[in-house]
């Protein structure tokens, strides 16, 4: 399964190769790729949040 920092890794190789692109429907095609990779990114995080890590958490649990 993708997870969101791949899909991150996806949209920033499009933005590269738009970067590259001499045809303007070639640029807004790996501009449109880029978008929906960051879309992708965006809804894995909110279906699957990134963990803390568990001496994170006991640090916050000691200043209370």
């Amino acid at each position: 399964m993708i997870n969101a920092t791949e899909y991150r890794a996806m949209a920033a190789e499009h933005h590269r190769l738009a970067g590259m692109c001499r045809s303007p429907e070639s640029r807004e095609q790996h501009l449109s790729l880029e978008q929906q990779f960051r879309a992708l990114a965006e809804r894995e995080e909110r279906l699957h949040p990134p963990a803390v890590p568990q001496h994170a958490s006991e640090h916050q649990s000691t200043l209370a």
